[in-house]
């Protein structure tokens, strides 16, 4: 694979993850995002040495395993190369188990749940973005980093404080939204931690007037593209709601309501891994509807129960 250019600065490395690259103007350059694993990383290694760039910095928008798994090969690689993140996701990037933490609903993960789905290599994060202590969709905020002027925008909702970067009229979107190809991979239930939040930041996304909008999996939109994209994730989120809702109509504990989800949607899951993100998928849905007044949730015996509110 080869960067692809999408301004004088900005180009981007396609594949299962795009991983946005900025050059710096004197042969260095900012990465957004490093891949899943040293097999990614590597990838984009060639990548930016066929281009005569050294990288300088990474800026890791979330703290998601797919998303930062490269960071630590890059970083043997190149060991002045300085990581950057928000307060919240650095310290699930600085400490990774957290992450299958959260999945195995606190508890000591079982082995299952340490792969590199969900258990990435841990990081540094050598610069906390210190003024996202709170991330809120659509708050932007200009910074420099390895001498380049850009603009951070607050995207939260998949991630509870995820970020995208803006910079020469391109939209570095993370997993602010997906390309149509990839809701319809997820079986039109893509991942979520705040469902609010998440609409929120496809408002924020819509607003913006980028020339290239990248998501972190998926098809780069121009500007006259992302508003049909943005739409399909809006489409595919609220249907999320739906879904959960119609699995409501008989109280359940979160297995069953999945369960019933997955049997709306014929998905098949390929392993427990899957199974805990999208399960954590649905209880988000679970929360959003709480919050709507539409679902609670109850201690009934010695059993959490959701009924429709």
């Amino acid at each position: 694979m080869t960067l692809q250019q999408l301004s004088g600065r900005v180009a981007y490395l396609p594949g299962a993850n795009n991983l946005g690259v900025i050059a710096t103007g004197d042969g260095g350059a900012i990465i957004v995002d490093s891949g899943i694993d040293k097999d990614a990383a590597r990838g984009l290694k060639k990548a930016l040495v066929a281009a005569g760039l050294t990288p300088r910095a990474i800026i890791s928008t979330h703290h998601h395993a797919d998303h930062v798994g490269g960071n630590a090969f890059l970083l043997k690689q190149y060991p002045e190369l300085q990581v950057y993140a928000t307060p919240f996701e650095a310290a699930l990037i600085q400490h990774p188990l957290l992450e299958p933490i959260y999945l195995s609903g606190g508890a000591c993960p079982p082995a299952s749940l340490r792969g590199k789905w969900v258990l990435a290599p841990g990081s540094p994060v050598h610069h906390l973005l210190d003024e996202w202590q709170t991330v809120t969709a659509g708050a932007r905020r200009p910074t420099t980093i390895a001498g380049v002027e850009l603009e951070l925008i607050g995207l939260p909702g998949h991630s509870p404080a995820q970020i995208g970067v803006i910079v020469d009229g391109v939209c570095l979107a993370a997993d602010g939204f997906f390309g149509p190809a990839v809701l319809a991979k997820h079986g039109g239930v893509p991942y979520t931690h705040d469902v609010a939040a998440q609409l929120a930041s496809l408002v924020a996304l819509a607003s913006l007037e980028a020339d290239w909008f990248v998501p972190g999996h998926g098809a780069v939109a121009t500007r006259a593209e992302i508003g049909a994209h943005l739409a399909a994730n809006e489409v595919a989120v609220r249907g999320a709601s739906d879904l959960v809702r119609a699995a409501l109509n008989e109280a359940g504990d979160l297995a069953e309501i999945t369960s019933r989800v997955l049997g709306m949607i014929g998905h098949s899951l390929a392993g427990v891994a899957q199974y805990a993100i999208f399960s954590g998928a649905v209880g988000a849905h679970l929360t959003y509807l709480e919050q709507q007044g539409e679902a609670r949730l109850e201690l009934i015996g010695t059993r959490l129960i959701w009924s429709a509110g």
